[in-house]
């Protein structure tokens, strides 16, 4: 595969909306020895998206008394040069914030927020993760890239809409991206998803991830399915969840933008995951 087609498939880092929601498991904490009250939960955007396409999700969490916060990763203007931002650089500036937040800290990562996450931990120990809740996410370890595990029809749905130029993956078809990224037919949610979206640097994609199985291990993690994903499809994601060992899985009736479309399923999922 030509290593500027794979590399773009980095930016296949967003969400997923959902219909209808299924667990897999019994909705019983990831943690139960934390105290769910002293809980940050940190969201992680994935590629092409801002920290704002979470802003419904954190409504819904807002509205129970959950605190939350969101990251923006570097990249999310185009005032830069794409070449500089790779992962390391990406996850450095993940530790740089996730520092300002109280702890223990629950992530709640989608896509490519993933891969910065687990890049991220082998950076900051300092910072005390408890929880992970994968959202269509990546989830490299013990050296692999980013988008190993994904498939070929992933990285054509990817490019439908998306080209590579000048070390950026851009958003050339509006209308391809939003078919491919979203199942959302409502004129509100696409306009959201474009006024949330921006080009991507490819390079942090390319990056490797030496975050041990080992260190993993003891982090309670949960991985929630986008059965509709046309980026990360769902044969991708159960590979994705099977190589980290999670054994705590839920579905959305979604594609791969569920905080966009489904915001009020996925925040049932998230508190559930994580008995908030």
């Amino acid at each position: 595969m030509n290593a500027k087609a794979w590399l773009p498939l980095c930016c296949a880092v967003i969400l997923s909306g959902c219909n209808s929601v299924s667990s897999q498991t019994p909705a019983q904490s990831l943690s139960e020895q934390t105290v769910a009250v002293n809980k940050s939960v940190i969201f992680i955007h994935g590629a092409h998206l801002k920290g704002a396409a979470w802003s419904a999700v954190q409504s819904q969490l807002s509205k129970q008394g959950i605190s939350n916060y969101v990251v923006d990763l570097p990249g999310r203007s185009t005032h830069i040069d794409p070449k500089s931002i790779t992962l390391d650089h990406a996850a450095q500036s993940l530790c740089d914030q996730l520092r300002t937040y109280p702890q223990p800290q629950s992530l709640v990562v989608h896509s490519q927020g993933g891969a910065v996450a687990h890049k991220a931990m082998t950076l900051c120990q300092d910072v005390k993760i408890t929880d992970l809740v994968y959202v269509s996410a990546v989830a490299p370890v013990d050296g692999a890239k980013p988008f190993a595990l994904l498939n070929k029809q992933d990285e054509e749905n990817y490019f439908a809409g998306i080209t590579y130029e000048d070390g950026w993956l851009k958003i050339s078809d509006k209308s391809a991206y939003l078919a491919s990224f979203t199942e959302a037919q409502k004129k509100s949610q696409q306009q959201f998803v474009l006024d949330n979206s921006v080009d991507e640097p490819a390079i942090t994609g390319d990056g490797k991830v030496t975050l041990s199985k080992a260190t993993l291990a003891p982090i309670n993690k949960a991985y929630v399915f986008a059965t509709q994903d046309k980026i990360i499809s769902l044969p991708s994601q159960q590979k994705i969840a099977e190589s980290i060992n999670i054994t705590h899985t839920y579905s959305l009736d979604s594609g791969h933008l569920p905080m966009v479309t489904k915001p009020i399923e996925l925040a049932e999922v998230i508190t559930q995951a994580l008995q908030l």
